[in-house]
Parts: C-alpha cells; sequence; structure tokens
C-alpha cells in the first residue's frame, strides 16, 4: 500500500505542476498575442480553464493527503476523547461517502458524454475528456480519506486528537 501511496502522491504532484504550468504559459502566450499582435490562438482560454480546474480538484486530493482541509471542530472538542474519536471517524465515513458517490456520478456522465459524442467549443476535443477530471478526481478523495480513516482507526485516541489539533503530522 506505501508503494501504492507514493506512485499516486507523486502522479497528483506531478500532474497538478505540469498542468498548471501549462496554464500559465498558455495565459502568458494569449495576453502577449492578443496585446502585442492583436490576434489569439483560439483555443488556450478554454484550456486554461479545464487545466485550473484540473488543479483545483486534484490539489484538493493532495490537501485530503496533507490534512489541510478546513473543519470546524468547536462543536466537537466539547465531548469526551472517546466520543471525538467516533465522531472524527463519522466524519472521514461521510466524507468517503459523499466523494464516492460523486465519483460514481462522474463516471455515470463521462460515460454519457462518450455515448453522445460531444466536443469542447475550442479544442474540438470529446468532452468526456475535460469533464473526466470529476471522476478521477473524486476517486482520489475517496482512496484518501479511506487512507485517513484506517489510520484514524488504528490511532490511539490522544494521539489522534493530538494530530487534530494540529500536534502531530
Amino acid at each position: 500500500m506505501n508503494f501504492l501511496n507514493k506512485i499516486i502522491s507523486r502522479a497528483e504532484e506531478l500532474l497538478c505542476g505540469l498542468a498548471l504550468s501549462f496554464a500559465t504559459t498558455f495565459a502568458f502566450i494569449e495576453v502577449i498575442l492578443r496585446r502585442g499582435f492583436g490576434s489569439s490562438l483560439g483555443f488556450t482560454q478554454e484550456a486554461v480553464n479545464y487545466l485550473l480546474i484540473f488543479v483545483g480538484l486534484i490539489g484538493a486530493s493532495i490537501g485530503v493527503r496533507e490534512k489541510v482541509h478546513l473543519g470546524v471542530d468547536l462543536l466537537v472538542k466539547q465531548f469526551s476523547p472517546n466520543l471525538q474519536k467516533g465522531m472524527i471517524l463519522f466524519m472521514y465515513s461521510l466524507n468517503i461517502l459523499f466523494c464516492l458517490v460523486v465519483a460514481i456520478l462522474g463516471y455515470q456522465h463521462v460515460g454519457v458524454l462518450a455515448q453522445f459524442g460531444n466536443v469542447s467549443p475550442e479544442m474540438e476535443i470529446p468532452m468526456y475528456i475535460p469533464k473526466g477530471i470529476v471522476a478521477i478526481a473524486f476517486t482520489l478523495m475517496t482512496f484518501r480519506y479511506l487512507q485517513e480513516l484506517i489510520k484514524a482507526i488504528k490511532t490511539p485516541t490522544e494521539e489522534l486528537l493530538a494530530e487534530q489539533e494540529g500536534g502531530a503530522h
């Protein structure tokens, strides 16, 4: 599992970095062409939009992995440590369920788009390619939340609560 985790982590980081680099490069080239030469490549705005959505969604998976998502735990802290751990496990379970549902719906949507043969307006690529990122990203987030749930189950209560506080990472 550790080997798979490393491969997925590296792929997430590499793909986000590449997508952000391409988006920045395309936007820069488009500005130069429009301001300097009064012309346009035509596809860059659409490409930048898709690339930034890609970065945001895959970045959300990285955020789950790095535990940088916002959480409101003021209410949770009012309970006993064991109940707090139970609530944390419950929230991870809800996150898994939500991400799994969105991933499944995303894959179904991609299947429908593939059947109809829709293409994007400017780049004229099949729409299931850019829309498929939702399914992929939420699958990755499901995997990451599942990892966190398993880790939380195995971690002693006091240590888990210290991690949730930001004391250990």
